[in-house]
């Protein structure tokens, strides 16, 4: 027999490879709950990030800059870069979310919330598990991750 589920009478049985039942039995369902989160998420936020830019490069949604402009501002830093584009700094962009070059950012910034929400997961399993060092660990990472979003930390540079 091979490695794949085989058919008789009817009936799919499936195949476990002994070392893959070992591999399964060490990772927890909390694990297993928290990698599909990550896949499910990860490929979303790409998806939305490809429709978003085919809108921009189509010139859909009246974007701020223009992708045939895009060229005149490639050698810039960030700073000249906005200075001379008017671009919003921080969360700000949000209210520019209609220009269809601002929307790109919006698959870019639910990639970044993708940890947050498979940790929030984390955190109810373990508080009704009453699994308090797992369910303290992963609120801690929650409050930095979101901290760190929102700019309460700042670095010099």
């Amino acid at each position: 027999m091979n490695s794949q589920a085989s058919i008789s009478n009817g009936h799919a049985q499936s195949v476990v490879n002994p070392s893959d039942a070992a591999l399964s039995s060490m990772v927890s369902p909390e694990q297993n709950r928290y990698a599909n989160i990550l896949l499910v998420c990860s490929w979303a936020g790409i998806g939305i990030m490809a429709v978003t830019f085919i809108l921009y490069m189509a010139g859909l949604f009246n974007p701020m800059v223009a992708p045939s402009q895009m060229p005149q501002y490639w050698g810039l830093s960030v700073h000249e870069y906005a200075k001379l584009t008017n671009a919003p700094s921080g969360w700000s962009w949000l209210t520019m979310v209609s220009h269809a070059d601002y929307m790109n950012l919006v698959g870019l910034a639910f990639l970044g919330l993708v940890s947050v929400i498979g940790y929030i997961t984390l955190f109810v399993n373990y508080s009704i598990k009453r699994d308090i060092p797992y369910a303290i660990m992963v609120g801690l990472e929650i409050i930095i991750i979101l901290s760190a979003a929102s700019g309460v930390f700042h670095v010099a540079g």
